[in-house]
């Protein structure tokens, strides 16, 4: 139990249970759910618990805190289990890191915010039963729309429907995804955008200089079934062949990172190409403030959070028509092109090497700034919370 048993924030106290969340082993993982949390703290007393698992570390739970103002937030790593019964263990270890973190919390929360069930919604369902703190959820997983929901089992689909009838509401964070989920799982998700923010120091400048350097920029989790690097490459490659003044950064790390790089030597495009593993949120936008132009060449997004984080620094974009991208983009700030087609791909690089410096940089950001900013993201989560 938390150390006070009664609430004694004037604000509403929202207890927020991600199943990604920046840490130390990856710190992009989630961070979109951390800028929301952030965001929230202006109007509500915002708490988060985080829980992963890590085979590095020798005791049994590490638990890491911080507190400012209205925000608090606790990470627990707990020790792996390996052999025949991990998943047990870790079950287990996960159910009790919650409940050591939620021990540190110096008030009841009025309600929970699950993101990405159902692991994360163990201790929201535990408040439920014993002290009737209802809970919401939100789902962020591309699983709906790529096919990964229909591969599960069917007591994964049980176990997850009735998490999901449990809840006081549901949202999705783009129309597509929401669809989608209903179709798998028969509840309706109001849709609630991700939050877009660009900070960065750095101030990009128009340079009209037919030899400048073009910088290229993409920025994904190094899965390649999911995100197609490799088919990024590919066409990156044959773009050279007609502008040898591209280069190409992407910034993420992955199972397929090392891969991807023997890839690119194998291209012999090693030279024009740089991996930066996994950045900071601040690292990342200073990239991307440097950049020319972004390119997204996913199979699935449930949002594509950097895509429209370019547009709000005044990028314009490449992407393909891989479910939330499509609901902001258009041809007044980005080229759209069909998932897995080589030669449309390439052509969109070359064409907008030629072109990106004809995109005005204030209405990039006005045709995300009014949707996704900071006021807009606020008052539909204010009508979520009720």
């Amino acid at each position: 139990m938390p150390e006070n048993t009664f609430n004694l924030a004037e604000k509403k106290h929202i207890l927020i249970l991600p199943r990604w969340y920046p840490n130390r082993h990856d710190v992009q993982l989630g961070n979109f759910i951390r800028q929301m949390a952030k965001l929230l703290c202006s109007t509500y007393d915002i708490s988060v618990i985080y829980v992963q698992a890590d085979a590095t570390i020798h005791k049994e739970f590490e638990l890491i805190e911080n507190r400012e103002n209205n925000f608090h937030e606790i990470i627990v790593y707990f020790k792996e289990g390996q052999g025949v019964f991990s998943k047990i263990i870790n079950a287990r270890r996960y159910r009790k890191a919650q409940t050591i973190a939620y021990q540190k919390l110096h008030h009841k929360p009025d309600c929970c915010h699950v993101h990405v069930p159902y692991r994360s919604a163990m201790l929201a369902t535990r408040l439920k039963q014993r002290d009737n703190i209802p809970f919401y959820i939100t789902e962020h997983w591309s699983g709906h729309l790529n096919g990964e929901w229909q591969k599960k089992n069917a007591a994964d689909k049980l176990l997850y429907k009735k998490i999901l009838a449990q809840a006081v509401k549901i949202s999705c964070v783009s129309k597509k995804l929401a669809e989608h989920f209903k179709i798998n799982t028969g509840f309706n998700a109001e849709v609630i955008p991700n939050l877009i923010q660009f900070e960065s120091s750095v101030e990009s400048k128009l340079v009209v200089d037919q030899n400048k350097t073009i910088q290229l920029l993409s920025i994904s989790d190094l899965t390649d079934k999911i995100k197609n690097i490799s088919g990024l490459l590919h066409a990156f490659a044959d773009a050279l062949h007609a502008n040898k003044n591209l280069h190409l950064t992407v910034i993420g790390g992955g199972p397929d990172e090392q891969d991807l790089k023997n890839l690119a030597t194998k291209l012999q495009i090693e030279d024009k190409i740089t991996f930066t593993g996994r950045l900071s949120h601040d690292q990342t936008m200073h990239t991307l403030a440097t950049c020319d132009f972004y390119i997204c060449n996913s199979q699935f997004e449930t949002f594509g959070m950097a895509c429209a984080e370019a547009l709000l620094a005044g990028k314009p974009v490449i992407s393909t028509r891989c479910g939330g991208p499509e609901e902001y983009l258009n041809s007044e700030n980005s080229i759209l092109i069909p998932t897995n087609d080589h030669q449309a791909l390439v052509h969109a690089i070359r064409d907008m090497s030629k072109h990106y410096q004809n995109f005005e940089k204030n209405k990039l950001k006005q045709s995300i700034q009014s949707e996704f900013g900071v006021n807009a993201v606020l008052a539909k989560w204010k009508l979520f919370f009720g």
